[in-house]
């Protein structure tokens, strides 16, 4: 058990340093307004999170067991992890931070679930690692709900700590900085992708 709370986390580390609008609203508005709005940003995020867990495990339950569909659901989950991994690649994000207003916690709690149920990639990505669990490594749903909880867990702790430190990042988060980061993430999610092939 301890193993699959273990994988959860890294899982959860992992898409947590996918940076994008979440990255930036946590900068942002914790230099504005202190690390107590991060927090809230970050507590919308999971929200959102938890209901595209629970989206993709019913999803998941479509598709149908056995080798053949082990195959399958390993061969999409590298090409989709390939395709990421080479849009990080390619893409050149900018270090553009969204502008804020008022100090109101609960606009600040929509704003991190807003910016994160409406991004589908969230959800594709939830929905690849909800298949992977159910159809190839046959998890019940006590070692699901262990291993989504060290992932839930891992994406509130980093984000929390980037709202912590975000007087001491946002001088460092250049265009150059993005793109290393991005093809960082890039040369990993490609790594990931050829080790599910030849699982």
């Amino acid at each position: 058990m301890s193993e699959v709370l273990m994988y959860g986390f890294l899982t959860g580390m992992v898409m947590s340093f996918m940076l994008g609008t979440v990255f930036f609203a946590l900068v942002q508005n914790s230099i504005d307004y202190g690390f107590r709005t991060g927090v809230f940003i970050s507590l919308g995020v999971i929200t959102s999170d938890l209901i595209l867990i629970v989206l993709s495990w019913f999803n998941a339950e479509l598709i149908p067991q056995g080798s053949t569909t082990d195959l399958i659901v390993r061969i999409c989950g590298a090409v989709f992890l390939l395709l990421y991994g080479f849009s990080n690649l390619l893409k050149k994000e900018k270090a553009a931070y969204p502008k804020t207003e008022k100090k109101q916690l609960a606009k600040f709690m929509s704003m991190g679930f807003l910016l994160n149920i409406l991004n589908p990639g969230n959800y594709i990505g939830w929905l690849a690692v909800t298949t992977q669990l159910k159809t190839v490594a046959r998890y019940e749903v006590t070692e699901a709900a262990l291993y989504f909880a060290g992932a839930i867990g891992a994406i509130f702790l980093m984000e929390c700590l980037i709202a912590w430190s975000a007087s001491f990042l946002k001088p460092y988060i250049t265009d150059r900085f993005l793109q290393l980061v991005n093809r960082l993430i890039g040369v990993l999610f490609i790594a990931f992708a050829i080790a599910l092939f030849f699982y």
